[in-house]
């Protein structure tokens, strides 16, 4: 009933199209070429991921018609897919037997690459009965053991599903996130910092009464500090950015824009992870700094992640103790260098067992 009450509201709304690819009437590719149809699910980062996985697909195989559908609108995402080229995509079809059944019919896919929680449960049983193999990234298996299924686990939780099925444990995220190096935002914001150091993603509240104890601290007199969310009296880094005058100590800055993440991740002395979006954790991941966490285990990464799991209320006695202790820092930071690379050579070995699997069919 949901999902007739979803389509009566489209069709009311004027946006028949939608309501049309629920119910699986989807245009097939012209030619007489099968599909390779990339299924994602509602989430900005699985759309993000399945317009670079069109990408790739495309790059290496430019004759195979490619199908991306999704679940949910995200502008950013549709501006990735659009600089696709020659890639057809839009809203997909609902999990109802009817919809899947008329979906396979039309698009006859090759082979079906679905993103998070895009193939649930008629559709996983439309694919076993038509034989078409399936690629499963960055969610759960099937609720049954589908032939010819092979999964990419971005999470320790989707490793621990997949285990004793056919998988790959590799975030495929670590290779599409910007891994800076060289440490140039130290001399450009912080020149007359001692050092910077990054709160990335606190709520308001945590913000405000990390940056107030900031503020009554001796770190105020030398260092600068960066949170990822508005806070009384701090100044926005994109304002920074027109004149780019070196920052003073003792500033609180608030990151207002994403585009900042990359350069902060690689000049901050030490970062601190709340509960952050994927790419904002492998952002800061990459910079190959100490980076220390409210709840590493809650992170979810694969392997043992080298992250020192510190509470916020605790941040100035621990960046203290790092800049007391510059080579266990050293130490720390390298530990984490270390595994970003590890993460993104197993992602790029992985994303190559994919575009294997989905050129040979």
């Amino acid at each position: 009933m949901a999902g007739l009450a979803a389509d009566i509201r489209d069709w009311c709304r004027g946006n028949a199209a939608r309501a049309n690819a629920r119910r699986g009437f989807l245009r097939p590719a012209p030619g007489a070429r099968r599909a390779v149809w990339i299924k994602s699910d509602g989430r900005e980062i699985t759309g993000w991921l399945a317009a670079e996985i069109a990408r790739s697909v495309r790059e290496r195989r430019a004759d195979l018609p490619v199908v991306v559908t999704f679940e949910h609108e995200h502008r950013g995402v549709e501006a990735r897919l659009a600089a696709v080229p020659n890639l057809a995509y839009g809203f997909g079809p609902a999990d109802r037997p009817r919809a899947t059944r008329r979906v396979i019919d039309r698009l006859r896919p090759s082979i079906v690459i679905a993103l998070g929680t895009a193939l649930r449960t008629r559709l996983a049983a439309a694919l076993t009965e038509a034989a078409v193999p399936c690629l499963v990234v960055h969610g759960p298996p099937p609720p049954f053991s589908a032939p010819a299924c092979l999964g990419f686990a971005h999470t320790a939780g989707e490793q621990r599903a997949w285990h004793g099925r056919e998988h790959w444990d590799a975030p495929l995220l670590a290779l599409l996130v910007a891994a800076q190096v060289e440490p140039v935002f130290q001399g450009l914001a912080g020149a007359h910092a001692r050092a910077l150091f990054w709160v990335a993603d606190p709520s308001e509240t945590v913000a405000a009464e990390i940056a107030q104890r900031w503020r009554a601290s001796p770190a105020a007199r030398h260092d600068i500090l960066f949170l990822g969310a508005p806070t009384p009296g701090a100044s926005r880094l994109s304002a920074w950015d027109q004149d780019r005058r070196p920052l003073a100590p003792g500033d609180v800055v608030w990151v207002d824009e994403p585009r900042f993440w990359p350069a902060l991740a690689a000049s901050c002395a030490a970062i601190h992870l709340m509960a952050p979006s994927e790419p904002l954790l492998w952002a800061a991941l990459a910079g190959g700094r100490v980076v220390s966490a409210q709840d590493v285990a809650g992170l979810e990464l694969l392997g043992t992640a080298p992250l020192i799991e510190v509470a916020w209320g605790e941040l100035g006695r621990f960046w203290q103790e790092l800049l007391d202790g510059p080579q266990a820092a050293r130490t720390a930071a390298d530990d984490v260098r270390r595994y970003f690379w590890q993460e993104r050579r197993r992602a790029a070995d992985a994303a190559l067992a994919l575009l294997e699997r989905v050129c040979a069919c």
